[in-house]
C-alpha cells in the first residue's frame, strides 16, 4: 500500500462484511470522515464488491468481491 487512502480503504472493506454496519460506526472505526466513507464505497463499488446500503440501515457486504484486478 503506496498511500493511507489505500490503507484506509482497504480498513474500510474489512470492516464491511456480513453483519450491518453504520456510516457513523465506520467513521470511529476507520478515523475518517462521513463523507469519506461514502465515497470509499462508491469507489468499492465501482471495483465489483457487493455492498448493499440503506439509509437508516447500514451497510452489508454480500460477497468477497472481485477475484482477480480488485481495488
Amino acid at each position: 500500500m503506496n498511500d493511507i487512502r489505500e490503507m484506509k480503504r482497504d480498513q474500510l472493506l474489512a470492516e464491511i462484511g456480513p453483519d450491518v454496519v453504520t456510516a457513523e460506526m465506520l467513521v470511529e472505526r476507520v478515523g475518517v470522515c462521513t463523507r469519506t466513507v461514502y465515497r470509499y464505497v462508491h469507489q468499492l463499488r465501482g471495483a465489483g464488491y457487493k455492498i448493499l446500503s440503506e439509509p437508516g440501515f447500514g451497510y452489508l457486504r454480500l460477497e468477497r468481491g472481485p477475484k482477480a484486478g480488485g481495488v
